[in-house]
């Protein structure tokens, strides 16, 4: 579709509103895409026997397998016009933060490789089940 709409700007120029538009959302959406991308490139998750630890730019966050309480899961379907545009999945870790009694969600998504291999074995090692919550409507 970028280069459909690309192309009709080469050899028509700015012909409408609709081609200006078509070629500013490409644009944005290439650069969005790129952006969450390097982010997550410039870290990662890190698994060792004790625990894992997120890196991502200049956030690092370490979790012991015994701090993580419950796993659940959810599936967003993304539609345009009816037909089916893709499928995101979030995993929501509720997480002991020691000494506070309180827990604290971290959300693993699809900015991570393979996320629902590594909820797997998130779920394994710490020993809790992955939960799955549906959303309203089904």
């Amino acid at each position: 579709m970028v280069l459909i709409v690309t192309a009709n700007f080469l050899v028509n120029g700015p012909y409408n509103a609709l081609t200006v538009t078509g070629m500013t959302l490409a644009l944005l959406s290439v650069a969005a895409w790129v952006y969450v991308w390097f982010r997550r490139t410039r870290g990662g998750l890190y698994v060792f026997t004790g625990g894992f630890v997120d890196a991502a730019g200049r956030r690092l966050v370490g979790v012991r397998w015994t701090d993580v309480v419950s796993i659940s899961t959810e599936e967003t379907s993304y539609a345009v016009n009816s037909l089916p545009a893709g499928t995101t999945l979030h995993y929501t870790l509720e997480l002991r933060r020691p000494p506070r009694p309180e827990t604290v969600d971290w959300t693993l998504n699809t900015t991570y490789v393979d996320v629902d291999q590594l909820a797997g074995l998130i779920s394994r090692r710490a020993g809790v089940p992955i939960t799955t919550v549906s959303p309203p409507g089904r």
